[in-house]
């Protein structure tokens, strides 16, 4: 037989045998372990938590614009905005995105006002013009109907997406869409129709509407014309800076007389990663400490049991057993029972964790994109475990091991 092959006999002969002596010993292995059961599902718990937690602080900042967020501004001297302006803006702009070929842009424009349902009920409404891309450029998501589209431009119906708020106080959270409602026009309303719905509700109990530009152009620019809007881009991240400059020069060329300042606007740039980097170090202190009370409570719970198992290690070496095999014996003993305590603590972990009614509860503000149990932390929660395990029994493993036959005579 080859080396390998005995060492391979003898490492699963010892697993049998730890199995062995935790299944005589049930109630005392049951007792030692259902603290490391409890540290082994908070730890995972909390790793968890921490990465549902930062995508949830990431879906936030991202919905003012994922990096690299490019924001031009352009405003010319002493004249007042009006909307043959606005379309000559639009247009320069539109050129400059297609010479620098970015994939996604759009036009940004804000004003306020109410609308109103068949029922009666009324909200006033953040009213955001915006072209389709502004979507994927701060990370929002029609929970309900879709997203707008250019086509939707042509549409003899005003197109508008609307957010939760919205949704919510104008009595429509059980209503299929599209639906209409009626949103003012200077002293007159007009019918849109709502065609989806997102899960966002970042402008507080005022809410958020959408619609194309082309569609404010057609229904409402007479009677209210945009006063402030900004021309955004999405770009990779490496050479933004850089770019930006380029960009607001190449606008600046289209535009004579025009002032064009173009910068990064994103939470990269505000440096609001650091919050990101703080709730990791937090959580992994509080894992330590979860991690030492855990493992303390055993290792005392298994010294205190070898105490009293030194005839049976004395009738082992009696047998024959050497002092390698009885301290790895007893060492797997540990290994074995804290790996069967994770592996539990793990799956408590993710009945928690994967709850969609607490996470509903815990995290008011809700997640668009619910993700899966992380891996990561499941492995981490199962290695720490066997870490533990492996760890705690390296004491009582070197007690056992320093047992002679006389020893198991005399007790």
């Amino acid at each position: 037989m080859s080396f390998l092959s005995r060492l391979g006999t003898g490492f699963v002969a010892a697993l049998l045998e730890a199995w062995q002596e935790l299944r005589i010993h049930r109630l005392r292995v049951l007792l030692s372990l259902i603290g490391v059961t409890i540290a082994v599902a908070s730890l995972t718990t909390a790793v968890a938590g921490a990465g549902m937690a930062q995508q949830l602080m990431t879906e936030q900042l991202e919905r003012y614009g994922r990096p690299a967020m490019i924001s031009t501004y352009v405003m010319n001297p002493g004249v007042q905005p009006t909307t043959q302006g606005n379309i000559q803006v639009s247009e320069a702009f539109e050129k400059t995105v297609e010479r620098f070929n970015i994939s996604y842009s759009s036009k940004i424009g804000s004003i306020y006002g109410p609308v109103a349902s068949n029922q009666g009920m009324r909200v006033d409404t953040q009213i955001q013009v915006v072209d389709p891309a502004y979507a994927p450029m701060h990370r929002i998501f029609a929970q309900h109907g879709r997203w707008l589209e250019a086509e939707d431009a042509q549409n003899l119906s005003p197109a508008v997406v609307v957010d939760r708020t919205v949704i919510s106080q104008l009595g429509l959270s059980d209503a299929k869409l599209p639906a209409t409602i009626e949103l003012a026009s200077g002293s007159d309303s007009v019918s849109v129709t709502v065609i989806g719905a997102t899960s966002t509700r970042d402008n507080g109990m005022q809410g958020q509407l959408w619609m194309l530009p082309e569609t404010y152009e057609r229904w409402f620019a007479a009677g209210t014309p945009l006063s402030d809007i900004t021309y955004a881009t999405w770009v990779p991240i490496e050479g933004s800076e850089e770019l930006a400059a380029q960009f607001a020069k190449q606008m600046q060329a289209e535009l004579p007389g025009y002032f064009v300042e173009s910068s990064r606007q994103d939470y990269l740039a505000w440096g609001q990663d650091e919050s990101l980097k703080q709730v990791a170090w937090v959580v992994a202190g509080i894992s330590g400490i979860i991690l030492l009370l855990g493992s303390l409570s055993l290792l005392n719970v298994a010294m205190v049991t070898m105490k009293q198992r030194i005839r049976e290690v004395g009738i082992r070496r009696s047998f024959g057993a050497t002092t390698a095999r009885v301290f790895f014996s007893v060492m797997m003993e540990s290994v074995v029972a804290t790996a069967v305590a994770g592996g539990l603590g793990v799956l408590i972990s993710m009945a928690i964790v994967t709850n969609p009614k607490l996470i509903n509860t815990v995290l008011s503000t809700g997640l668009d994109q619910m993700p899966g149990f992380p891996l990561g932390a499941a492995l981490l929660g199962m290695g720490v475990s066997i870490g533990v395990g492996a760890l705690t029994g390296v004491l009582p493993a070197l007690v056992a091991a320093r047992v002679r036959i006389v020893d198991a005579i005399r007790v």
